[in-house]
């Protein structure tokens, strides 16, 4: 018996409602990978927070530069809120390739503001897409971190210490872990109202990832890789959690200049007095230093 309109109506309804939901779910599920909050308009700015760290790392910075620019703010895969995903490739290659799938969908050239382990994976994007990349900022990031507090460094005598801090990371309790972040942070910022926050998301980020980023960081050198880089790069560095242990303004300076010594574009500025969230630490020079950099 053929059917009446009203029933055709009823079953393309119907239909309509079963795409909607089950293609919504497999969208929700691909984008639990990268989280991503997009604000404003003008040119695209990519922004990425470091180890641990959520995309609200980088919300007053957003609160201001998206009267300018579409600000794309990242939360990485096993970080704060969002869950783990297959790093079954690594940590930092796994990372690269979903921020450069993000990035080659843009339809014209980004910015990149990468904090921390963000500023490691900018240097990777900057170095690897080249024709989509129209400058980097670089926030107190650099591009081999274990060779920051030992100059004798290398990727193969640093594997041992990383693996007994990625042991030890993983086998404390809730408990320890909590009082080893409250304990370390204030040498990461001097924000008060912040702290609480960045503890936070240390406690909800995935034990595992973030074990394993920590431990391709310190046996990861890209000091080489920076002569194949075009990109103009900005560094803002930070040296004043230091001041107490002998590091002086210019003896950090140095040191970032030393890393960045192969880099073929590069201007380093160094923070006043902001530990290593310089964004909440010294807001104003922060976004006076972004913002004439981004022009």
């Amino acid at each position: 018996m053929p059917w009446s309109k009203e029933e055709k109506t009823k079953t393309m309804k119907k239909l309509i409602l079963l795409f909607f939901v089950i293609f919504s779910n497999l969208s929700s599920s691909f984008g639990q990978e990268l989280q991503v909050k997009i604000s404003g308009n003008g040119p695209a700015v990519i922004l990425i927070p470091g180890l641990s760290s959520s995309g609200e790392v980088w919300d007053e910075t957003v609160a201001d530069l998206s009267r300018n620019f579409q600000c794309h703010v990242i939360t990485l895969p096993g970080f704060a809120t969002n869950p783990a995903g297959d790093l079954q490739a690594g940590f930092i290659d796994t990372m690269e390739s979903l921020l450069s799938e993000y990035i080659q969908n843009q339809p014209g050239k980004v910015f990149l503001i990468g904090h921390s382990l963000g500023g490691f994976l900018s240097l990777h994007l900057a170095k690897n897409l080249p024709e989509k990349i129209q400058k980097a900022i670089i926030v107190d990031s650099y591009p081999f971190y274990s060779a920051a507090f030992n100059p004798a460094a290398t990727e193969e005598n640093m594997k041992g210490m990383a693996n007994q801090m990625k042991e030890l990371m993983l086998a404390q309790s809730p408990e320890q872990y909590r009082k080893q972040q409250e304990s370390t942070m204030p040498m990461m910022t001097t924000n008060q109202k912040k702290l609480p926050l960045a503890v936070e998301w240390s406690m909800e980020s995935d034990r595992m990832t973030t074990a394993l980023a920590m431990y391709e960081l310190m046996t990861t050198d890209f000091r080489q890789e920076l002569t194949e880089i075009k990109t103009p790069i900005m560094v803002l560095g930070a040296w004043y959690s230091g001041k107490n242990y002998g590091l002086t303004e210019e003896s950090v300076r140095e040191n970032f200049k030393s890393q960045y010594k192969l880099a073929q574009n590069v201007q380093i500025e160094m923070a006043p007095t902001a530990h290593h969230f310089i964004m909440w630490d010294n807001p104003e020079w922060f976004m006076e230093k972004i913002s004439a950099f981004l022009q």
